[in-house]
């Protein structure tokens, strides 16, 4: 299913947005746009930590999950209700040792200050929760409203 902003429905309090994405770096600053906008337009405006955690999401998903390959495709999913925004974004890569990747960053704090590998710990730090399904290729991010 592929939706647009514009065209998000409402339904018992809950706007669901789902659209399907080529695996294209250079989308990723217009769909984070249209992410931004849709939170925005449903009065959510202190957002631009969660847009970090969604940049950086999106971008592990088409970088690291889909290897850039632009025949592959990213899933995006955003939930929101009164309590919560969930973002769920799924590639179609091999998936990754999500487990070890967690507990390497926390041992190591320098893994923060480099320029890459920083996206789990970004994630972290800008959602309230999240948790990977699917062997790595889905990631399910939850940011509460209160």
């Amino acid at each position: 299913m592929n939706m647009y902003v514009k065209d998000c429905p409402k339904l018992a309090e809950k706007i669901l947005f789902m659209k399907k994405i080529p695996s294209d770096k250079l989308l990723i600053p217009k769909i984070s746009k249209d992410f931004l906008d849709m939170l925005h337009s449903n009065g959510i405006e202190q957002c631009d930590a969660l847009q970090v955690a969604f940049e950086e999401a999106l971008t592990n998903a088409i970088l690291h999950g889909n290897k850039n390959n632009h025949n592959k495709n990213i899933y995006l999913s955003i939930n929101i209700d009164n309590e919560k925004i969930e973002i769920i974004i799924e590639d179609e890569g091999e998936g990754f040792d999500y487990f070890t990747a967690m507990i390497n960053l926390t041992e190591s704090q320098e893994n923060i200050y480099k320029d890459s590998g920083r996206g789990i710990f970004l994630i972290s730090l800008y959602t309230d929760d999240f948790y990977f399904e699917d062997n790595g290729r889905k990631i399910v991010m939850i940011k509460y409203r209160n």
